[in-house]
């Protein structure tokens, strides 16, 4: 048997067969972290509260929010542009709903919420 004849047979066996599945499973597995790490992730909004929900006219209430793998976060109406996570207070005349967006790249998140303005016995 010459030497490409053993190398041939050699792929065959269960040695020649790991290897395989292990330097595919490397280029896969590279091939995805590359896209992880180069790839434009996805931006994840972990938190948008508002405390209080409900305020009397008048009164404010703290908005509070956390993002991850954004390039830019703003929060409208009126509030404008901010950083990756904070807070800030609102004081809204009356209800209003609050949007924060998270962009990077292309790829946008966005999640609303609520504060009402009223009386207690009102709402």
């Amino acid at each position: 048997m010459n030497y490409w004849e053993m190398q041939k047979s050699f792929w065959k066996t269960p040695a020649g067969i790991a290897i395989w599945a292990l330097l595919l499973a490397a280029f896969f597995g590279g091939g995805l972290l590359a896209l992880n790490v180069f790839g434009t992730p996805y931006p994840v909004v972990e938190l948008f509260r508002a405390d209080p929900v409900v305020v009397s006219p008048g009164n404010a209430s703290n908005l509070s929010w956390s993002v991850i793998g954004a390039s830019q976060v703003k929060i409208d109406p009126e509030v404008g542009e901010v950083a990756l996570r904070g807070s800030i207070k609102v004081q809204p005349q009356e209800t209003t709903t609050y949007r924060i967006t998270a962009v990077n790249g292309s790829t946008n998140r966005s999640i609303t919420l609520k504060i009402m303005v009223g009386e207690p016995g009102q709402l």
